[in-house]
């Protein structure tokens, strides 16, 4: 007798790169793994429409929700026996389901930290500030409050909060621009999200604020089509929506999978790079010097490199590279590759199932005893441990 093979729906908006994201990172973990048949709703109308056909619910096994919050949709979403997976969003509908239900979101927490440490790595600002949606949406509050209690830790300052709620353009562009004259210079503007960011970038140019020379400007997101698009182009935070996309098809997977129902559970992911472009200060010499080590290291840590591939790479001696990194960084570039590489094996060991002597291998590691030895100094057990505890 054949397994059944579950019917699964896929909601999320692939016009917008974070939905691209996340859709890449549900199939690394299908394309290898299982199989479903895929329902996949590519824009918010095609999705409303799906979640008030009650004929068409009744015949999933399991849902993944990553478009736009829509009452309609999660009140059905509230009551479908099958499991679900919401994606960054929240809503009253969602809080008496209590089994069968994970929501992931990305962490405003290390979005807020990578925020603020692209900016002190930039210079030194006077002021900051946030600037949320023109909506007041949750997860735009989440990170205005993330940051602020940032900048407040960090740094003894207060952090300033731009909002103009339901405003329409053409009333909160020439707020915005009074907000941003009024910031001590220079300032570091954090916004909500790259359309958030383009607005700033706007709004500084009528208030007749140079971008980055008075004005830092970071926004959330990393879309290409936005950032690229604008003048200056936006430096931006990218979360980790691949990660989120294969944690979403997993966990699906594994509560379709079992015969007893889960307790609904929120996990959170971090982030996965800082992308820096024109709206953030140039560094100085030594530091993009460093910069281009650290993009270089990340690509091909796990290809097998050393110091001396790095310094090849950047035309500079190893004595130089060795002399910028001990001008502007706490570690070697030695240490910072195996630091690049083990980060790679514990991601690896949360999110395949990949052997330990696979994950090796791939890694760029040659002794297995060496890395056993790395892994647990740094993350305090061992890979077998981590593994079982990350699932």
């Amino acid at each position: 007798m054949k397994s059944h093979i579950p019917n699964v729906t896929i909601a999320s908006i692939l016009a917008e790169p974070a939905g691209q994201r996340k859709f890449a990172g549900l199939f690394s973990y299908l394309g290898t793994v299982h199989r479903w048949n895929l329902r996949i709703l590519r824009a918010q109308d095609e999705i409303a429409a799906f979640f008030a056909d009650k004929k068409a619910l009744n015949g999933m096994d399991g849902i993944i929700y990553s478009g736009r919050y829509d009452k309609a949709a999660f009140k059905a979403i509230a009551t479908l026996p099958c499991p679900v997976v919401v994606m960054e969003n929240e809503s009253p509908e969602l809080e008496r389901r209590t089994h069968n239900l994970i929501v992931i979101r990305n962490d405003a927490a290390e979005i807020a930290k990578a925020a603020l440490k692209t900016f002190m790595e930039m210079g030194k600002y006077k002021s900051f500030a946030y600037v949320g949606d023109l909506s007041g949406q949750e997860w735009s509050k989440r990170r205005e409050s993330a940051f602020a209690r940032e900048v407040v830790e960090k740094t003894s300052m207060q952090a300033n909060v731009y909002s103009s709620l339901a405003a329409s353009p053409d009333i909160d562009r020439p707020r915005l621009a009074d907000f941003l004259a009024g910031l001590e210079q220079p300032a570091a503007v954090l916004a909500a999200n790259d359309m958030r960011a383009m607005d700033v970038v706007a709004a500084a140019k009528k208030a007749k604020i140079p971008v980055p020379g008075k004005l830092a400007v970071l926004g959330i997101d990393n879309d290409p089509y936005v950032c690229d698009g604008t003048s200056p182009a936006l430096s931006s935070i990218e979360p980790d929506f691949h990660a989120e996309g294969a944690a979403a098809a997993e966990l699906l997977d594994k509560m379709m999978r079992s015969r007893v129902p889960k307790s609904a559970r929120h996990l959170f992911f971090g982030v996965k790079r800082v992308v820096i472009r024109e709206s953030t200060p140039r560094l100085p010499l030594a530091e993009s010097l460093v910069a281009r080590a650290k993009e270089f290291i990340d690509k091909h840590a796990t290809d097998g490199i050393s110091p001396g591939d790095v310094a090849a790479h950047l035309g500079i001696s190893r004595p130089l590279l060795d002399l910028r990194f001990r001008e502007t960084q706490k570690t070697s570039v030695g240490k910072l590759i195996t630091a690049t590489k083990l980060s790679e094996v514990a991601r690896k060991l949360r999110e395949t199932r990949l052997s330990i002597a696979a994950i090796q291998e791939t890694c760029g590691f040659k002794n297995a005893n060496a890395l056993k030895n790395l892994f647990k100094r740094r993350y305090n057990m061992s890979m077998r441990a981590y593994r079982a505890r990350s699932r």
